[in-house]
């Protein structure tokens, strides 16, 4: 019986310290891939904001940017996020808790998302969601070190170049025209993003209020990740909750809200607590 016992343990331990230096390994990884994604953006130097540069946009988008941006505002390079979210898995699924942090750019198409996934004391993830060259790309780690889930290809693709282009309400001057942005009028209080960056192209609808302040953005450009392989849906973004950063306006809570047959079904829901612009 001692001997099994000694056996169970050594083997207990080694196990643990297999998982300790896997978890220790991806953090590396994650560590290195946010310094990649930093050190690619653009450093050529672009005008302040003034509403000159929106004059050839559609009303709603000029209206959003006199909101959200002040007179003289710099080009913000890039922005790194502190949120935290509650997310499920279905409609009737338990809401578990996120914490993040996210580096994405004002540049060109480009953010990384680190989070950990908490269901409770004992059972946790992680998980990361990138767009960078072009690729999109996400993994989910049981405890930060076991690979449960890898995620890639032109699905993802799309997926994450579309996140990014949402996610840009929180680094406003980045929906400014450049050479991967172009903006078409619908109506006045909507306007379509058309974002195109090597072989991927995603369009949304940006619907603005009156006041200036971009309420949510609708997509087919999104798939839904279920086990039996990707599903495209209408998505919608909601944005709540402008507040004033740093001379910018950014809504400080969002909501992910699936558009299904069925009915909506709202799965995230998150919060920025704490943003910091880059600007040189």
């Amino acid at each position: 019986m001692p001997h099994i016992v000694l056996l169970l343990g050594t083997a207990i331990a080694t196990f643990a310290v297999l998982l300790a230096g896997s978890a220790i390994l991806s953090r590396v990884f994650v560590s290195r891939s946010i310094r990649k994604l930093i050190a690619s953006v653009g450093r050529e130097r672009l005008p302040s904001f003034s509403k000159q540069l929106t004059s050839s946009l559609p009303e709603p988008i000029r209206r959003y940017l006199a909101y959200a941006l002040r007179e003289g505002q710099p080009n913000i390079r890039y922005g790194v996020l502190r949120q935290r979210a509650e997310f499920r898995h279905g409609p009737e699924r338990p809401w578990f808790s996120v914490k993040a942090k996210e580096v994405i750019s004002g540049m060109e198409p480009a953010f990384v998302w680190d989070a950990v996934l908490r269901h409770n004391k004992l059972w946790w993830r992680t998980a990361k969601l990138s767009y960078f060259q072009g690729r999109g790309s996400g993994h989910i780690k049981l405890y930060g070190a076991v690979t449960l889930q890898e995620v890639e290809g032109p699905e993802t693709d799309t997926s994450m170049l579309f996140r990014f282009l949402s996610e840009l309400v929180w680094v406003p001057t980045g929906l400014l025209p450049t050479k991967t942005l172009r903006w078409e009028a619908i109506d006045a209080n909507t306007a379509r993003a058309v974002i195109t960056d090597g072989q991927t192209t995603v369009t949304a609808d940006v619907h603005v209020n009156d006041i200036g302040q971009i309420e949510k953005i609708t997509t087919k450009s999104k798939y839904r990740d279920l086990k039996s392989g990707f599903e495209q849906l209408a998505f919608t973004l909601q944005c709540h909750d402008y507040t004033e950063v740093d001379g910018v306006k950014i809504p400080m809570g969002v909501t992910f809200v699936w558009n299904m047959p069925t009915g909506d079904f709202s799965y995230g829901k998150f919060r920025v607590e704490d943003i910091r612009y880059v600007y040189d």
